[in-house]
């Protein structure tokens, strides 16, 4: 399986009331047909300039492994894959068939 390909996608400044600005680093990920962005909004007051972008990187990080830890029960094994596909209740293209038969 291919990498996903990270990217600082823009970074906006300005965001949030004069009391608690706020800078947005918003990350563009790819893979293959797979694509979509992720904002990461950052207290200006927290981290220099020069320091954003890594703490974004971290709170994106930090995200993904959250999101992973809380989704770890929707875990299918190959077996249980093979199946949920058996049991699907849609007609069987020609494919779809030989691909059964090799199994």
């Amino acid at each position: 399986m291919s990498k996903f390909k990270i990217k600082v996608a823009r970074i906006e400044t300005g965001i949030g009331s004069r009391a608690d600005p706020h800078v947005c680093v918003t990350f563009q990920i790819k893979r293959a047909e797979v694509s979509f962005q992720v904002p990461i909004r950052l207290s200006v007051s927290d981290y220099d300039d020069t320091e954003m972008v890594q703490a974004a990187r971290s709170a994106l990080h930090r995200t993904f492994a959250e999101l992973a830890a809380q989704s770890r029960d929707w875990s299918l094994s190959a077996t249980d894959l093979r199946k949920l596909s058996r049991m699907s209740l849609r007609p069987k293209t020609q494919t779809t068939r030989a691909r059964h038969r090799k199994q």
